[in-house]
């Protein structure tokens, strides 16, 4: 859910984003096995960009269905394309705004925020708002940077350590499960 900018910036920062460099040190499919995913289940995908989440996602829930959700138009439009060229039909694509889901609450198994929730200049309104589309059971991936230099990422002022984000996470009124770092820069917590 990056904010937004020039046609050709969203164009340049989609391509960034299905890089092969990106999958390579972001394996999306490794990354899915370390949430309590199960292959019946609804799952969110909020600020899905280009679909670099949705499409695995979407391959995982043989039973399931994905929810796509972006603030930008032409992001919505790629993960559409991508869906679309790999004949997927259980993702619905909907636009949103930050703290406002086209779902209805208590509706979702499961939630994955993908280096969303450093866009939002209020992280526990926005968290709540995502608690709020979940079941009593249900989980939240989140993927964050480290507050540490990295040449790609948000500005370092824009970071959430996994500290910083189980203290968001609680006051939001989920329980903190667990966190685990992908590749020495980004993280991933479990809600």
């Amino acid at each position: 859910m990056m904010s937004k900018g020039s046609s050709d910036d969203i164009q340049a920062f989609i391509e960034l984003l299905l890089s092969p460099q990106r999958e390579k040190e972001l394996d999306p499919f490794f990354v899915i096995t370390f949430l309590p995913i199960e292959p019946h289940h609804e799952v969110a995908d909020i600020g899905c960009g280009p679909g670099f989440f949705t499409v695995p996602l979407a391959k995982h829930l043989l039973h399931g269905k994905v929810y796509a959700m972006d603030v930008l138009e032409e992001m919505l439009e790629a993960v559409s394309r991508r869906v679309a060229q790999v004949n997927l039909s259980n993702v619905e694509i909907n636009k949103c705004n930050p703290t406002d889901f086209p779902i209805p609450d208590v509706s979702l198994d499961g939630v994955l925020l993908a280096f969303v929730t450093h866009y939002n200049e209020e992280p526990v309104e926005f968290l709540k708002a995502v608690r709020n589309l979940l079941r009593n059971t249900g989980w939240c991936g989140v993927l964050e940077y480290y507050k540490k230099e990295s040449q790609d990422g948000p500005p370092l002022e824009k970071r959430i350590d996994p500290e910083e984000l189980r203290n968001f996470a609680q006051q939001a009124g989920f329980q903190f499960r667990e966190w685990r770092d992908i590749n020495g820069k980004q993280y991933m917590a479990v809600l």
